[in-house]
């Protein structure tokens, strides 16, 4: 049986019953959301092994059996399409999700409305699986749009305090231009070819290049570096990260730039794209604002004094790093740097949603126990929390790329990509890195140092957020010690699977 489906359909029978639930108990209506989370994992977990065991495409068509129209060659029908990279961030996207309802159970626990939270963080969750399982690109644009609105709403959920409301209004107003850029794109796309299908958009645009898909390219990427937070069009992360609950900026840094801003750049310009177009041109263009996003969002994490404006500003970094993947993954198409390039930057976009994510939920933990996430009022927190100090400790190193974490690897295969593609790539990744490491050293100096009249109360939190940290420890920790037999057994084979657009295009097509 074909469970590709249930990933849609379990997270969304969990929202909309939700109300529902909550009439019969608030303790039920918590235990519901983990358990539909926790089957959701299990769905994805499952979908991902099926294809990283049979090396196959997973197509299922809304409604039919099969995509194609009766006694036509073309498809008509909406299709999910899922290869090892959508799989693969699926099983992430369902992972640091549960991990985030488990850690509201507590830190959300004095909130009211929580119904419409769990509510909304399922819908969340099911806007990003939309996107990285479809095969259609208006229905990407579709899940897009469900995960943004649930965004925007939760970033301004504490509607209480200003910050959250400017925060979750800036949001709003550059994430739907961003949408505006991408539905024109997809538009164009539609007017050209007659297709909505990226399978045989991808066969249409490679016989027949024309300028309106390069039109249409650059609005849809334009639009996509406004979602993943790339600099110059970054300026709406560092608000809404600090102002959300840090459950949810654990899942904004953690997976929504990824889900709905670099994963839909690589398919888009892989799946679609790939061998239609002056690749090398295309590449450089991203390559460039890689580059400029990981100096200006490491060097602006440098500055902060808020921990978790800190953070989402070396988000804004970090993409920077996975950026750089995918731009040399492209400009050296068909090439072992190439290769090792794209490995690097899937791999370095599973990573750092765990890493982020234990960075957030430690800043919730901070802010939940002491009331502040100033940093210049933390100074000794770590005698007085100990274990949310040591997960710091352990995100920090990793998110720097200390070995033996799982930051390491992922770092390393761009730094090495880098250099064998052009030095100078490499020595602007490595500076990244020198402001990143002096913003996290900052943090970690203000943690052991004398002990603040504030942090003298504080302590560390309940067990409903401890797990999650120490659950995405142990996550880091596994990864960093088994860093080159997961790159050759998962990465290297989905990078491979990606750059394979012919296979991607047959899956649909019945070739």
């Amino acid at each position: 049986m074909n469970v590709l489906p249930f990933l849609i359909i379990i997270p969304l029978f969990g929202a909309f019953s939700m109300p529902i639930v909550k009439l019969i108990g608030e303790k039920l209506r918590d235990i519901w959301a983990v358990i539909i989370s926790a089957v959701t994992l299990g769905v994805a977990a499952d979908v991902f092994y099926t294809i990283w065991k049979t090396n196959q495409i997973i197509v299922y068509t809304l409604g039919a059996t099969t995509p194609l129209g009766k006694g036509v060659g073309f498809p008509i029908r909406i299709v999910w399409e899922v290869d090892l990279l959508g799989a693969l961030i699926a099983v992430t996207i369902a992972f640091v999700s549960l991990l985030a309802i488990i850690y509201s159970l507590e830190y959300m626990k004095h909130d009211t409305g929580l119904d419409k939270y769990y509510t909304l963080i399922l819908i969340l969750e099911l806007g990003m699986l939309g996107i990285v399982i479809t095969g259609d690109i208006f229905n990407f644009y579709v899940f897009l749009e469900i995960m943004s609105i649930a965004s925007y709403a939760l970033v301004a959920f504490r509607n209480d305090t200003w910050e959250g409301i400017e925060a979750g209004i800036k949001y709003m107003f550059v994430g739907s231009l961003a949408s505006s850029f991408i539905l024109l794109g997809i538009a164009l796309l539609y007017g050209q070819y007659g297709t909505l299908t990226m399978a045989y958009l991808s066969q249409y645009i490679t016989r027949e290049p024309t300028f309106v898909s390069k039109v249409a390219l650059a609005f849809i990427l334009g639009g996509l570096l406004f979602k993943s937070g790339a600099v110059p069009v970054h300026m709406w992360l560092a608000d809404a990260h600090p102002a959300a609950p840090s459950s949810i900026s654990a899942m904004l840094s953690g997976l929504v730039i990824k889900a709905g801003g670099v994963y839909a750049i690589a398919r888009i310009l892989f799946s679609i794209y790939s061998i239609s177009l002056n690749i090398k041109a295309i590449g450089w263009i991203v390559i460039f604002f890689a580059c400029l996003t990981l100096i200006v969002g490491n060097a602006m994490a440098v500055v902060q004094t808020d921990m978790k404006r800190l953070f989402a500003f070396s988000s804004v970094g970090q993409i920077g790093y996975i950026l750089l993947g995918i731009g040399i993954g492209i400009a050296a198409y068909g090439t072992k740097v190439g290769d090792i390039a794209l490995a690097g930057a899937i791999y370095h976009t599973v990573n750092h949603a765990i890493m982020k994510a234990l960075l957030f939920l430690v800043a919730g933990a901070v802010l939940h126990e002491v009331g502040t996430k100033n940093l210049n009022e933390l100074s000794g927190l770590a005698r007085r929390m100990p274990l949310t100090s040591f997960a710091f400790l352990v995100g920090a190193a990793a998110i720097i790329g200390l070995p033996p974490l799982n930051g390491f690897a992922s770092k390393w295969l761009i730094y090495e990509s880098s250099t064998l593609y052009n030095p100078f790539l490499a020595a602007i990744a490595i500076l990244g890195t020198a402001f990143c490491t002096a913003a996290y050293i900052r943090v970690l100096f203000t943690f052991f140092g004398k002990e603040s009249e504030k942090v003298k109360a504080a302590k560390d939190p309940g067990r409903a957020m401890v797990i999650p940290m120490i659950l995405l420890i142990i996550a880091i920790i596994v990864m960093g010690l088994l860093p080159w037999q997961i790159n050759e057994s998962v990465m290297l084979p989905t990078a491979k699977m990606l750059e394979e657009s012919g296979k991607y295009v047959l899956a649909v097509l019945g070739g």
